[in-house]
């Protein structure tokens, strides 16, 4: 299976001229094929699509020089089902000031047949999946461990990394995600929800290569990978095999990448922590808040130092301060349905697929 850097790759395709009736400005055009791994059932996962629009938004800005190539926030709303096939990500520069830059990105496919290239029939439509914005600019390094700064809280996960017995693999990755076997986690005991909110925390270490210290690309991508509100619900409460589709998300990037390790802190290479609460849940429909934590070791990798006077409390406290860092803090809108309403999504895909078999030459022009 592809890894998730390889999978989110874009490919810049050919630049769209301004008109000059409009004064528009030039829209860059990416290249992507959606992985069939990267899914939730048969839907490409909404964190996965947001790795390739930020991987677009990255390229595009090293293509035009700029002087803004960290993505500093994101805002998106998912329209309509990405399915596995080919993709385009069209970005246009709505304004450039000294410290910021404005970006609109959409996500395009045509269907019924995700792997049509261009129009060849009126039955293909190019359906726009997701619009997003991107504020850009150039992120500080990160303050040096001990130094008083806003990003200084404690991590909310209890558990060093590095302490934790994986022999037996880990806690089971849901099966309804396609890449489970490309990753392994371990859930763990949090802070408490001051407010009363449902919440959760895991350590997550991705098995394919991925080097999570080094892209600001990824960060998306474990920000939308977190248990769901109604799954943090009592046993009892909880629904029925569901799907939890996406349909708004906001992101703030909190780190420069790569990681550039303190005098003290030394950040896992594959692995990232998740701190998840939901305070809502009405009819399926719910919030959530993701905090993306680069930890101080990979699963089972290391156990924390330890220095001389300090008990078991101050070493965690230790940790906890100066070996951790905040990467990324999302806000999403998401919705519970059936789990069958995902697969009949693939279903109506294998139709469309069957229905077109006899246009072999419409492919073969492609």
């Amino acid at each position: 299976m592809p890894n998730l850097t390889e999978a989110s790759v874009t490919t810049l395709a050919f630049v769209k001229d301004p008109s000059p009736a409009t004064g528009s400005v030039p829209t860059r055009v990416f290249d992507v094929d959606v992985s069939a791994t990267w899914c939730v059932g048969s839907v490409a996962h909404g964190g996965y699509l947001l790795c390739i629009l930020t991987d677009a938004v990255i390229r595009h800005q090293r293509l035009v020089k700029s002087a803004h190539v960290d993505p500093a926030h994101l805002t998106s709303q998912f329209f309509s089902a990405t399915v596995p096939g080919k993709a385009q990500v069209e970005i246009k520069v709505v304004s450039t000031t000294k410290r910021w830059t404005r970006l609109d990105v959409d996500l395009f496919q045509w269907s019924p047949d995700a792997n049509t290239s261009a129009f060849t029939s009126p039955t293909e439509q190019r359906v726009l999946r997701i619009r997003s914005h991107y504020l850009v600019t150039t992120l500080p390094e990160h303050p040096e461990a001990g130094v008083l700064n806003y990003l200084a809280r404690p991590c909310p996960l209890l558990e060093h990394p590095g302490a934790i017995e994986m022999s037996d693999g880990g806690d089971e990755v849901p099966a309804k995600l396609r890449f489970h076997e490309g990753m392994r986690w371990k859930v763990v005991d949090t802070i408490e929800a001051s407010d009363g909110s449902l919440s959760w925390g895991c350590w997550i270490e991705m098995k394919g290569g991925e080097e999570v210290d080094k892209l600001a690309t990824l960060v998306p991508f474990f920000a939308d990978v977190a248990k769901n509100g109604p799954e943090m619900l009592p046993a009892g409460q909880r629904p029925g095999p569901s799907w939890y589709p996406t349909m708004s998300l906001s992101l703030d990037f909190k780190s420069k990448f790569p990681l550039s390790p303190s005098s003290r802190a030394q950040y896992g290479t594959r692995t990232f922590g998740l701190y998840s609460t939901t305070k809502s849940i009405h009819d399926g429909r719910h919030d959530l808040t993701v905090e993306v934590w680069a930890g101080p070791a990979d699963l089972g990798a290391r156990k924390p130092e330890t220095r001389e006077g300090e008990d078991d409390g101050d070493r965690v406290a230790r940790w906890r301060r100066e070996g951790a860092r905040l990467v990324g803090v999302s806000t999403q809108m998401a919705l519970a349905v059936p789990l069958e309403v995902n697969r009949s999504r693939a279903q109506r895909q294998q139709s469309n697929g069957s229905d077109s078999s006899g246009s072999e030459d419409k492919k073969a022009r492609l």
